[in-house]
């Protein structure tokens, strides 16, 4: 899971992941662009078709009207001079057919244009055998010789017993040039002739080619008898170069819809995604790390206590300090309930593995705006239950104006048995009056002072600050001993100094690492931090 979700952490997945969406956004455009183009290529298809097949369909309508005519007014003795003079008449209505026969059984005995055959003519077998409802029978391509007219070619029609010629058709198909049209004729048993327009188009569909493949779409359509067929072949690369424009526009299109696409979905993930979000989703108990970092009793030398610091384990598994997220907590409002938390993760850590009868001072760090005795009383309520084990100190963080209550909620705690201290002292809101007003337990001065290089204006006024917070007779705890040297300067200076902490004595601790740091060994404090060697992160 955790490798899963850095994939939306981490800022160079998150560009991949732009990428990938604007490339998926882009092909789906494009995609749904190149159906629709695809579905008004075909209706374009089936129009032409349709104007082409109009030619055939006026063809067999008027052949149908000319055979019930024929066998409505064709009364007269076949073959009599009488029944010529009506095939005669059939045959100047203005209908595009002018010659017929009688042809009983496929054996033409007379027609229009020749009043008697000398003998019956054989049709022969019919290419195309009882077709469509009226049970027409059909010879394609018949030579015509037969009937005075050389070297002409027809196709024959019977309706029992009569016969029309239906002369070639010069049909004229669609114009469009990325558009080739193929007119056959088609018998039921599949047996097919070619009528007009660009050859192999039906064969190729006959044989099942991969048209797109090839960059084409074919398309076969038929009349409602099932005789005349369109076959039809769009070439796109023709179509892609007669409509450039519109193409041109839809891959603009289809390029700004991607782009939008990508910016929302950034947005999307780095709202949900984004630290902040993160931190605020995934804030529990689970999440709180507790480092500790000892106190040292500076004129015994021995650990009494430690000051528990807060980490936040993020969903990738990577800590995270508080610099990062010390912000969020007071900006969302979040800054008790932080706490509480941190407070039951230290009380189960410590209660669990720091040895009995062994007494420990707790410090943790607290925003003026939670100096609230009440609610801080049930936050430290597990150490409070425990006054044997734990001492509880809050050291009240000056991230922000004191309230004007706080003299009384300190009075409260101490009621309660939780000492408070000013932490920090010398940074910030912190000054003298805050001291002075307030009956705090103890006074923790900045690490500035203990951390400033020698001979700097820091250094040198590290111990004007100590005997200043020892004129008020408050406990006086200072950070950031980073040095031998600092602390034997220290321990030289005539003020009292009560406790101290810093990367000399030890850095912050996971719990394994302190319970052993502090474990009573007849060993030097350097042997004794290496001994810990457990420590998880820099304070």
């Amino acid at each position: 899971m955790a490798k899963f979700v850095s994939v939306f952490i981490s800022a160079a997945h998150r560009r991949l992941i732009s990428l990938l969406v604007w490339a998926l956004s882009f092909a789906m455009v494009l995609g749904l662009i190149g159906w629709y183009a695809h579905h008004r290529t075909g209706e374009t298809m089936r129009f032409e078709a349709r104007q082409a097949a109009e030619h055939f369909i006026r063809l067999r309508t008027n052949l149908l009207s000319t055979f019930d005519v024929m066998h409505a007014d064709l009364t007269a003795e076949p073959c009599t001079p009488a029944f010529n003079d009506q095939l005669r008449r059939i045959a100047y209505l203005p209908d595009g057919l002018n010659e017929f026969l009688y042809a009983p059984g496929g054996h033409a005995k007379c027609s229009a244009t020749v009043a008697a055959f000398d003998e019956a003519v054989d049709l022969g077998r019919p290419d195309i055998a009882r077709q469509g409802e009226r049970g027409l029978v059909f010879w394609i391509d018949k030579d015509l010789g037969f009937l005075g007219l050389q070297g002409e070619k027809g196709t024959i029609a019977l309706s029992e017993p009569f016969a029309a010629v239906v002369p070639s058709q010069n049909v004229q198909l669609g114009s469009t040039h990325w558009l080739d049209m193929q007119t056959i004729l088609l018998a039921a048993d599949g047996r097919w002739w070619h009528r007009g327009g660009e050859r192999g188009i039906y064969e190729r569909i006959v044989r099942g080619e991969d048209a797109l493949a090839n960059g084409r779409i074919r398309q076969l359509s038929c009349d409602t008898g099932g005789l005349h067929c369109i076959a039809s072949e769009a070439d796109l690369a023709s179509l892609v170069l007669a409509e450039k424009g519109a193409v041109s526009l839809a891959l603009l299109a289809a390029a700004l819809i991607a782009s939008l696409a990508m910016i929302q979905t950034n947005a999307l993930i780095a709202r949900y995604w984004s630290f902040d979000a993160r931190f605020r989703r995934h804030l529990d108990q689970k999440s709180i790390v507790c480092a500790y970092q000892p106190v040292m009793e500076l004129e015994s030398g021995e650990i009494t206590g430690c000051e528990v610091l807060a980490r936040w384990r993020d969903i990738d598994d990577r800590i995270v300090f508080p610099d990062r997220f010390i912000g969020l907590i007071e900006r969302h409002h979040m800054t008790l309930r932080f706490t509480e938390l941190v407070a039951r993760q230290a009380c189960a850590e410590l209660s669990e593995n720091l040895p009995l009868g062994k007494r420990l001072q707790v410090n943790f760090n607290i925003f003026p705006c939670d100096l609230d005795s009440g609610r801080l009383a049930r936050v430290f309520s597990g150490f409070t239950s425990q006054p044997d084990r734990f001492d509880v100190v809050l050291e009240i963080i000056e991230s922000d104006e004191i309230p004007p209550n706080a003299q009384r909620e300190i009075e409260a705690l101490r009621r309660l048995g939780i000492k408070t201290y000013i932490d920090d002292f010398g940074t910030g809101y912190s000054n003298m009056q805050n001291l002075a007003a307030l009956s705090v337990d103890g006074v923790k001065l900045d690490r500035a002072f203990a951390m400033a290089p020698d001979n700097s204006m820091m250094a040198q006024m590290l111990r004007h600050a100590v005997e200043m917070i020892q004129a008020t007779g408050r406990v006086m705890v200072v950070e950031g001993v980073e040095t031998a040297e600092r602390l034997a300067l220290l321990r030289r200076m005539q003020a009292r100094i009560d406790y101290v902490q810093g990367y000399f004595i030890s850095r912050p601790l996971d719990i394994g690492g302190f319970v052993a740091f502090m474990t009573p060994q007849p060993v030097s404090l350097a042997e004794r931090k290496k001994k810990a060697g457990l420590d998880i992160v820099a304070a």
